[in-house]
């Protein structure tokens, strides 16, 4: 049990600390006429690549090959700055590492800067037009502590404990070589589903599961909405999670 919270912990770990270690934001100047100009010579050093695609097959390759940090890293010792710009996803992005411009751009969001989705992910989840990004964001932060106080987190420990024991059973015992990645993911899932939605049932789940990961894929694959594409696939998993979502509200 102590091993595989252990493994569960680096793996947390490592994601939260590649997640951190870049945060990607946009500046906008929008103006009376809808247009949009940009002082280029304000911008940091870097590659937009190709048209439209950008950097997003190099982005990717290096995703599939499991280092997804080596295009931040190759970067930032090629142009020698923690920041730099690009174009992933069909989307011009400034790239900022390094945890005294992370301060900066955290303590200074919808002052200096403000959260955004790229256009890609508001095809994939259809977002509201009555209220704002940065007021859904804001609600999210109320929320999302209640979760993950400490009264709430006691509450959370026989059910966890429950849900790793027959994790174990399932995808752990009597196996003489197990792959840890998928089955802490899988477990990670199975624990959100039980907090967020109150399911438990591993068959539910695990139907569940099948358009989130296709929803995860979508989300960093190049945008082109054609059958067959990640990003087609993406959609269609989003829009029956929405009914599965509504059919249990």
């Amino acid at each position: 049990m102590e091993l595989f919270f252990l493994c569960g912990l680096i793996l947390f770990t490592l994601f939260v600390s590649v997640s951190l270690s870049y945060l990607v934001f946009q500046k906008t100047n929008n103006k009376s006429s809808s247009m949009i100009t940009v002082n280029t010579n304000n911008l940091p050093p870097g590659n937009m690549g190709l048209p439209y695609i950008g950097e997003s097959l190099q982005f990717l390759n290096t995703g599939r090959k499991g280092h997804p940090e080596k295009f931040i890293f190759d970067r930032v010792a090629k142009y020698s700055s923690d920041v730099f710009k690009t174009s992933i996803l069909a989307e011009p992005t400034v790239v900022v590492c390094g945890a005294t411009v992370n301060k900066f751009l955290f303590s200074n969001e919808n002052k200096l800067v403000q959260s955004w989705w790229p256009d890609s992910v508001n095809k994939i989840f259809l977002s509201s037009t009555q209220t704002s990004f940065k007021e859904e964001s804001k609600k999210m932060r109320k929320i999302l502590p209640n979760f993950l106080k400490p009264e709430a987190l006691m509450r959370y420990i026989g059910m966890m404990d429950s849900i790793a024991q027959q994790h174990f059973q399932s995808g752990w015992e009597n196996k003489e070589q197990v792959t840890v990645f998928p089955l802490a993911k899988r477990y990670t899932f199975w624990v959100a589903c039980k907090v967020f939605l109150s399911i438990q049932d591993p068959k539910h789940v695990a139907k569940f599961s099948v358009p989130f990961n296709d929803v995860a894929s979508g989300i960093i694959s190049i945008p082109i909405n054609l059958p067959g594409t990640s990003f087609n696939k993406a959609i269609k998993a989003s829009n029956q999670i929405r009914k599965e979502l509504l059919a249990i509200i």
